[in-house]
């Protein structure tokens, strides 16, 4: 296995289980921790917009040597997810939800 289908196996299957766990009782966890589930969610869904774009280009003008369709399409769903979620960590002050 290449660490290009690792990492879309990862984008497809562990970031949204992931997401799904961490946002189990998010009403009761502290504002840092909702800040970092949502930065993640809100990377994920950029992410798959993103990859689904890249996706839809017809083959014929793929390349092997084409960087930014397997960046794109494999590496991002999984990395802006974590950036999300280290960006939601770095927050200062997360807005309060009204409960």
């Amino acid at each position: 296995m290449s660490a290009g289908l690792a990492a879309l196996i990862a984008g497809l299957f562990v970031v949204p289980l992931a997401l799904l766990w961490s946002g189990h009782r998010l009403r009761r966890r502290t504002s840092r921790y909702r800040a970092v589930f949502w930065g993640a969610l809100l990377g994920h869904l950029v992410a798959s917009s993103i990859a689904l774009l890249v996706s839809i280009f017809p083959p014929t003008e793929w390349a092997a040597t084409d960087f930014w369709r397997g960046f794109g399409g494999y590496w991002l769903p999984v990395l802006l997810p974590a950036l999300g979620a280290i960006i939601g960590a770095l927050r200062r002050t997360a807005a309060p939800l009204n409960s």
